[in-house]
């Protein structure tokens, strides 16, 4: 098993144990700031707002503040500091966010999850939308606690692709992230039309939530697929969408809907979200198929159920 998986499946991330924080970013205190020996120190307010010291490098505290400066933090936003910290109580990593969420609307979303850089894009994506309505709608998506708790944290599948506690995260963000890199090329393609595709493709298998548990597929999934349940999912934010961009709203249904079983999808950008989707699941099927092989194989077989997939790569 590819250790990240391992990792994944039997660590949850800890916080207040020393080793991972997150909280309100609060670096800016007067009584913050560099010493003449060298080290610095940085605070975040937790969930049980219980303000944390943490010393940081210098090099580290410059580049913190510049985070910040490149936020551009409106009223409506909260800035967010997280820490990961080696066990004499250094900083390893951090990164500095900024989101809508409060507190303790983001927190049940950080503890569901297995891997936090994962997390940290899906805000870092949504933050970086130009269009405004598209971005009021993926905001309310993350409102939403029960579905962004199990969105974060369950597999995207059970013995195929990205089958893993965090699957589904990992998956929608590769998809999301390649279709993006794609329809940048497109230059007759509307920014507004390359942000709807992008934002259908994170979410296009949203209603795997319903489908899709911890362990086993639930027993909606057993009955249905989970297509069939993305638009009841994300009905409020399209509803709150509608109102403000009519056309943003259809289009991106429609991009959450079409299959290519209905022929040429009308809008351009929905080829590359197939294309996405396809390419993601073969780099995990890759990845399952030689995670335990030697660097020298350059092809092996992966057997999934009754299904048998042969798999080559290039060294």
């Amino acid at each position: 098993m590819n250790p990240i998986m391992l990792y994944n499946q039997q660590k949850r991330l800890q916080v207040g144990n020393g080793k991972q924080l997150i909280g309100y970013a609060g670096i800016f205190g007067q009584e913050l700031g560099c010493t003449d020996y060298g080290w610095c120190q940085v605070s975040l307010v937790d969930q049980n707002y219980i303000t944390h010291y943490i010393q940081v490098d210098s090099e580290d505290y410059a580049e913190i503040n510049q985070r910040y400066e490149s936020l551009n933090l409106q009223n409506s936003e909260s800035l967010y500091l997280w820490l990961e910290q080696r066990s004499d109580g250094s900083v390893l990593n951090w990164r500095l966010f900024k989101s809508t969420l409060t507190l303790e609307q983001l927190f049940p979303i950080y503890q569901a999850c297995y891997d936090f850089d994962s997390l940290y894009q899906l805000f870092e994506l949504v933050e970086s939308l130009k269009v405004i309505p598209l971005r009021m709608f993926a905001r309310e998506v993350l409102m939403d606690k029960p579905l962004m708790t199990a969105f974060v944290s369950i597999p995207a599948s059970k013995r195929h692709h990205h089958s893993f506690p965090g699957g589904l995260l990992m998956h929608s963000l590769e998809c999301a992230l390649m279709t993006q890199q794609t329809v940048e090329s497109l230059i007759d393609v509307s920014r507004k039309e390359k942000e709807v595709a992008v934002i259908a493709a994170l979410f296009h298998d949203v209603g795997k939530v319903k489908t899709i548990g911890p362990t086993q597929h639930t027993s909606t999934g057993r009955l249905i697929d989970h297509e069939q349940f993305t638009l009841m999912l994300l009905a409020e934010p399209l509803n709150t969408l509608h109102e403000y961009w009519k056309e943003g709203a259809e289009t991106l249904q429609y991009l959450l809907t079409w299959t290519e079983k209905q022929g040429v999808c009308r809008f351009v950008s929905g080829n590359a979200i197939k294309m996405s989707d396809r390419l993601s699941t073969s780099a995990s099927l890759r990845s399952m198929a030689f995670n335990d092989k030697p660097d020298y194989y350059h092809f092996t077989e992966l057997n999934i159920g009754s299904n048998k997939h042969y798999l080559n790569r290039l060294n």
